[in-house]
């Protein structure tokens, strides 16, 4: 069986922790019955836009070497910055994760999917420019940062 990363995966139909993942396209489940479900609409070749994604998380860079470090490097200096500013408060979390229209959108698979494989990509930057090209993707960014910061958004 495949690694799951249990902190962060969950099941594409119920949203608990997973235990598998499908054998055609790698989506994580949790029972029988989830797979079951899944498997009807479980569909191996993907759309465009996903195939961009996927090829993002695949493709080798033809960049120098260099510059192929510099997005990592800046995650990981963020990562390890102590700017407060830049990140999210504990009240700040719960709201996300009490939010209605944050949970209606995340009960789409394919944001979910998006969601599972950036956090699995070696290169998140990347990955995460190719998901930005996403509507689906930029309407989550956007209800989180609304959610987050609330007096930026509300004139838009």
């Amino acid at each position: 069986m495949a690694s799951l990363n249990c902190r962060t995966a969950v099941c594409v139909i119920c949203l608990e922790k997973p235990k598998y993942r499908c054998p055609v396209c790698r989506v994580p489940y949790c029972s029988v019955i989830c797979f079951r479900k899944h498997k009807e609409h479980c569909n191996p070749e993907t759309r465009p836009v996903e195939k961009k994604i996927r090829s993002a998380l695949t493709t080798k860079t033809k960049e120098p070497v260099e510059n192929k470090d510099d997005d990592d490097d800046s995650v990981a200096d963020f990562l390890n910055s102590d700017e407060e500013e830049d990140r999210v408060s504990l009240e700040n979390l719960k709201n996300l994760g009490e939010s209605a229209a944050l949970r209606s959108l995340l009960l789409n698979p394919h944001l979910r999917q998006l969601m599972v494989d950036l956090d699995q990509a070696d290169n998140k930057a990347k990955l995460m420019r190719a998901c930005m090209q996403e509507p689906l993707f930029v309407e989550f960014a956007d209800c989180c940062l609304r959610i987050v910061e609330p007096s930026q958004h509300e004139d838009s």
